[in-house]
């Protein structure tokens, strides 16, 4: 028998907010082995959620099992962990006879956070640039495809130092003023690891056939001008909901605002899904009503990797 390493995306993000179902694609390191068949399996289970493969392609899916969010702290970062394998036949070189493939199991990590802006974070409303923390319910912010819209939701978490400390996943991310275009952002912004923004450009267009898509912060370190910073002491996140998922102007750059998609509403807390029913009385908290779609395409990380490419 011929064991062929698993590799490829083993890793995943989920953010504490929305959205909260993560998928990756695996492949087989081959070597000098062709494969002539491949099955995949879920060989464990994660503990806080669930797991599907397609059995011909390998591509996973993780998602959250909601009793457990129910049980977490506002701004918590957990990870969770499932097991996939895959069985088929190979050929080696001039060979013809089938080698038996059966690689080990390997562990697939998820890891789940908040998604928010960081106080102090300049963001364009009807009366100008305000700072983020100053902003309330029913002040109106200005969209890139709907005009200005009243904010129906915001809450804060604040992360102190231990827990930056302990917990790396939740430092913010910097993006350089000018570090995405002239004077783009103007300032330096700060947001979390998992917020999207807007990026675009002829080679967006190129690889997949949109003008415009959001990329998660985490995943534009690496660009020149932007990484994580590790010289915060103490991050305050503020997350921002309106009716439907939008680009928001924050610091002269577009990025995103909380995004409550199909199944998304299985991440917050009790507490927060009643507030949310008493604001949206006509959308049921069931996690099978949206709140509409993605505003523009979401890139995965192998995606984001392939626009910095040379």
């Amino acid at each position: 028998m011929v064991s062929v390493p698993i590799t490829g995306e083993l890793t995943g993000d989920v953010t504490g907010f929305p959205p909260n179902v993560e998928t990756g694609q695996p492949t087989l390191d081959n070597g000098n082995f062709n494969p002539v068949t491949q099955t995949w399996t879920i060989a464990a289970q994660p503990a806080n959620g669930t797991a599907s493969i397609d059995p011909n392609t390998g591509e996973w899916t993780y998602t959250v099992d909601p009793t457990f969010f129910d049980g977490l702290d506002k701004g918590e970062v957990v990870f969770d962990s499932f097991f996939i394998s895959v069985s088929g036949t190979t050929q080696a070189g001039p060979f013809t006879l089938p080698f038996t493939v059966t690689p080990d199991p390997v562990e697939v990590v998820i890891r789940i956070e908040g998604v928010c802006f960081a106080a102090g974070t300049l963001i364009e409303t009807e009366s100008g640039p305000l700072a983020i923390e100053t902003l309330d319910a029913g002040h109106m912010v200005a969209t890139a495809d709907h005009g200005l819209q009243p904010i129906r939701w915001i809450e804060s978490s604040r992360i102190p130092p231990e827990r930056l400390c302990d917990e790396p996943a939740l430092r913010p991310v910097r993006i350089s003023a000018g570090s995405l275009g002239s004077n783009e952002p103007s300032r330096d912004l700060l947001v979390s690891q998992q917020h999207r923004i807007l990026v675009k450009g002829p080679k967006v267009e190129l690889l997949f056939g949109a003008s415009e898509a959001l990329v998660a912060a985490k995943h534009l370190c690496g660009w020149p001008g932007i990484g994580i910073d590790t010289s915060v002491q103490t991050v305050e996140y503020l997350h921002v909901l309106l009716d439907r998922h939008e680009i928001l102007n924050a610091e002269g750059a577009q990025a995103e605002s909380l995004f409550l998609g199909e199944e998304a509403l299985y991440s917050l807390s009790s507490e927060a899904l009643r507030e949310l029913a008493s604001i949206f009385p006509d959308r049921p908290t069931s996690g099978h009503t949206g709140f509409g779609r993605a505003a523009r395409l979401i890139l995965r990380e192998h995606e984001a990797r392939a626009l910095a490419c040379d």
